[in-house]
């Protein structure tokens, strides 16, 4: 996946919610090198930058060593 220069620029993985049927959290890879999750896990995690944060989901993909 490409978008703008500041967007996304790969998909990395996709995990589905185990709390919610239906819904899936995307792992990307964004144009500044920082994985991101949207997840709300990850979104609000208001005291850390984006290059620190981390998520039951991103933490799935590195274990998977992707």
């Amino acid at each position: 996946m490409t978008t703008r220069s500041d967007g996304p620029i790969a998909v990395l993985a996709t995990y589905p919610s185990k709390s919610s049927p239906g819904k899936v959290y995307q792992v990307k890879l964004g144009a500044d090198e920082v994985v991101y999750c949207d997840c709300p896990a990850w979104r609000f995690q208001k005291d850390r930058l984006a290059g620190q944060r981390t998520c039951k989901h991103i933490d799935e993909w590195r274990r998977e060593g992707k």
